[in-house]
């Protein structure tokens, strides 16, 4: 069955991260291909949002090396598509103003994103399918955030590691099955932006979506 939904029979198979967050350089890797079964309908349903996805995180902070080769090939190409004015417009629509030391700039928050944030949750619904945590887990039972501070040292070596090409996408995860909470994620994208993910032990489980 479908590794997402849960309903239906698998027919294809899914990245878990999207593959278009590899620049063209790495596309010999095989580090980069973990995929699960999915059917149809999930496999088609995230492809718009997870380009919308790669393009915020390539703004979100200063970029590392594949982040720039990625911006400086693969996206710049997309916007001379026929849909490409739509997605510079996008990405324009998450822009907000802010003043840093006095200068007026545009700054990026993904979690303020509702497109970025249903691809992280397709991202932690697929790697707690992957690690055979808990199969065809509902968006429903999935809260992620941004991390703004680091976490404790003491909490981290606690956690399960991995990683997507390190430059591209790593994480950590931990089952917990207490209090509500089914497992905890922590999933750095470009060695810049890092998000947690909670799934719930069940549907409205201890979190609530923010926003």
């Amino acid at each position: 069955m479908c590794a997402y939904c849960g309903m239906r029979v698998a027919t294809d198979r899914e990245h878990v991260f999207p593959s278009n967050l590899y620049p063209e350089s790495k596309a010999t890797s095989r580090v980069q291909r973990l995929t699960i079964p999915s059917c149809n309908v999930c496999n088609n349903g995230w492809s718009d949002d997870e380009a919308h996805f790669r393009n915020v995180l390539a703004l979100a902070g200063d970029p590392n090396d594949s982040r720039r080769e990625l911006w400086e090939t693969t996206i710049q190409r997309s916007f001379r598509e026929v849909d490409g004015p739509r997605r510079v417009q996008d990405i324009v629509n998450t822009w907000r103003p802010v003043e840093v030391a006095g200068h007026p700039r545009h700054m990026i928050y993904p979690r303020e994103d509702t497109r970025v944030v249903r691809v992280v949750k397709k991202v932690v619904r697929g790697l707690s399918h992957h690690h055979n945590i808990l199969s065809g887990v509902p968006e429903s039972r999935v809260w992620v955030d941004v991390m703004k501070y680091r976490m404790p040292d003491e909490f981290l070596v606690q956690m399960e590691y991995a990683h997507r090409e390190r430059d591209i996408a790593e994480y950590r995860y931990s089952i917990i099955e207490e209090v509500g909470i089914q497992s905890a994620w922590l999933m750095t994208f470009f060695e810049r932006v890092t998000f947690i993910g909670i799934v719930s032990s069940a549907e409205g489980g201890v979190f609530e979506e923010a926003g």
